[in-house]
């Protein structure tokens, strides 16, 4: 009896051992199936958070095409109306050229018409008429003036005959010009209505907190719009100011004494944004310097403008010969004026860390002309 109720229970142990083995087996399947599911909702938050990051890179992308291509358009446009002035002021050219020519032929005409009917005076008839040598040397000089003057006359009637035809082959390339010129116009209009639909498209896909970020860099946008308003209107004003010599390359705009001289943070290109606002087209050079450091004019020139933003912070920009212009910005201090000449070396400003930035840096961008969508890489006319 005994051994049957040892048996009972060492059965009734056995079957408790295993239905908690059973039960701890199948918490831990559960336990780790949750953790999976954690694991692949916040690789999911993840994958989204790293996909909305994306959606706004390129949402910053597509504004740089567009501004890129606002500006190609507006150069296009401005070519196109120098263009029309230039055929206009040639049609003119061309209608006085045609009536001087007119002019001219029908005086040859006429002289021709009138040597026919009077007869042409020879060196022979001067000879066979005249008493004495003195009176054939006199009467030969006679002959000799009008035969000049008739040449003359007649290579007149050629030359502006070949003016004339100059002018209207130059007519006809400027033409050929203004209409490639439309064409590209239209063809940039295109891709930036395509930028801009696409840019739409992707802003709606945004995050109210992303939307509200995008209104702020849309703001940022247009205040880059209006300072570059300013420094064209500044630019256009200076028109003529400034000649001068360009030696063709540019002397690095911090000293070598300075610390951190060669310590560029950002280059020219792409990158990823340092801050919001900031472009990933970075349209110049980044020198990391502290505070207070003193910023040199990069050549000879003339200080086309300087201001301040809340984007750009403190700037200054100097036209040099060439048609080469350098902007410095974030600055803490400009120490020229507007329409002061500078020589190469000269110090022009402080560097700073105001508008948009990431820390405290000098911002060098060289432009190939005052305006926006010029900017070249400053490294292919300078190095420390």
């Amino acid at each position: 009896m005994k051994r049957k109720i040892v048996c009972i229970l060492l059965i009734f142990a056995m079957l408790q051992v295993m239905a908690i083995q059973v039960i701890a087996a199948s918490s831990q399947q559960e336990l780790q199936e949750v953790k999976d599911k954690v694991e692949e909702a916040t690789t999911r938050k993840n994958d989204l958070k790293a996909e909305e990051d994306q959606i706004v890179d390129e949402i910053s992308t597509l504004e740089d095409s567009i501004k890129e291509y606002e500006a190609q358009l507006a150069s296009l446009n401005s070519e196109i109306e120098d263009l029309q002035e230039s055929i206009k002021k040639k049609n003119t050219e061309i209608k006085e050229l045609e009536e001087e020519f007119k002019e001219k032929e029908q005086l040859l005409e006429d002289r021709l018409v009138a040597i026919y009917e009077e007869g042409q005076i020879t060196f022979l008839d001067a000879l066979l008429s005249s008493e004495n040598i003195w009176d054939y040397i006199s009467m030969s000089s006679r002959v000799q003036e009008l035969t000049i003057a008739d040449n003359q006359q007649m290579d007149e009637v050629e030359a502006k005959r070949l003016e004339v035809e100059k002018a209207k082959n130059e007519l006809e390339e400027e033409k050929a010009q203004l209409d490639s010129s439309k064409k590209s116009a239209e063809a940039k209009k295109e891709q930036l209505e395509v930028a801009k639909n696409e840019k739409q498209t992707k802003m709606a896909s945004l995050t109210a907190e992303q939307k509200e970020l995008q209104s702020a860099i849309e703001e940022y946008n247009e205040e880059i719009d209006r300072i570059e308003e300013e420094i064209r209107k500044a630019a256009q004003s200076s028109e003529g100011q400034y000649v001068g010599n360009f030696s063709g390359t540019l002397s690095w705009p911090i000293s070598q004494s300075s610390p951190y001289y060669n310590n560029i943070t950002s280059y020219f290109g792409y990158r990823e944004q340092p801050v919001a606002g900031a472009s990933t087209n970075h349209r110049a050079i980044d020198i990391g310097v502290p505070i207070g450091t003193t910023v040199y004019s990069a050549a000879d020139g003339y200080v086309v403008t300087s201001g301040s933003s809340s984007v750009r912070g403190i700037y200054v920009m100097v036209k040099h010969a060439d048609n080469l212009y350098t902007f410095y910005q974030h600055l803490s201090q400009v120490t020229v004026s507007q329409g002061q000449t500078v020589k190469r070396g000269d110090p022009i400003a402080k560097s700073g860390n105001t508008g948009i930035g990431s820390g405290p840096h000098l911002h060098f961008e060289v432009r190939t002309s005052p305006y926006y969508g010029s900017e070249v890489n400053p490294l292919n006319y300078t190095h420390w």
